[in-house]
């Protein structure tokens, strides 16, 4: 099984990487896995422009025209089973860099559109080279209260949008100071369960 852990916080040792370890070891628990974690403030990804050449008009170039290390992380993509995609809360949303990572994504899109007979759009719909695939959302928040709604709502769309299965979720609250998870029995023990179904549950189709 080949696992892609992609973390959107900029911290190392943080909240977030602490939760994402405790997936993949429960998802090691289970299965024999090929893990690539990494931080994507330490990829050379630089922003969507939004020219939408990767995909329109469909098929598209099917790859972007920024030359960085996003292309290499995209062809890995298409092989991967599962994913983790891991954000901490900053201003009530995900993070810059996993926001742009997802729009980074793009050239993983399959578009396919519906013309009347004066060749005018009437309809689309779209697809992605990655449905079928599992994924989990983990999520980190400074607040004691449930502050994250909108980080969830991102992630989670995101991941319908590209077809993934969503297999489970970890949210964890009052995680103010880094690593504070550390000690937080009940929320480790929610993110190894996670880990444990991303390796036993199997994808659509």
């Amino acid at each position: 099984m080949k696992l892609m852990a992609i973390i959107g916080s900029p911290r190392k040792g943080g909240n977030t990487e602490v939760l994402v370890d405790k997936v993949i070891e429960g998802c090691r628990s289970k299965a024999e896995v090929e893990v690539n974690k990494f931080f994507i403030v330490d990829k050379n990804i630089e922003y969507c422009t939004g020219c939408m050449t990767c995909v329109f008009p469909p098929p598209g170039t099917q790859k972007c025209v920024i030359d960085d290390d996003m292309a290499g992380i995209l062809d890995e993509m298409r092989e991967c089973d599962a994913f983790i995609f891991g954000s901490p809360n900053h201003m009530h949303t995900i993070t810059a860099p996993l926001l742009n990572f997802l729009s980074r994504m793009m050239p993983l899109f399959e578009m396919e559109l519906e013309f009347d007979d004066s060749k005018n759009m009437i309809g689309g719909a779209i697809s992605s080279t990655l449905k079928k695939r599992k994924s989990a959302i983990v999520i980190s928040q400074g607040d004691p209260f449930f502050s994250s709604a909108l980080v969830y709502e991102v992630i989670k769309c995101n991941l319908a949008d590209f077809g993934l299965k969503r297999i489970g979720d970890v949210i964890s609250r009052a995680n103010l100071l880094k690593g504070t998870v550390s000690d937080k029995e009940h929320d480790l023990q929610a993110a190894f369960d996670v880990g444990v179904l991303l390796a036993t549950t199997a994808g659509w189709g």
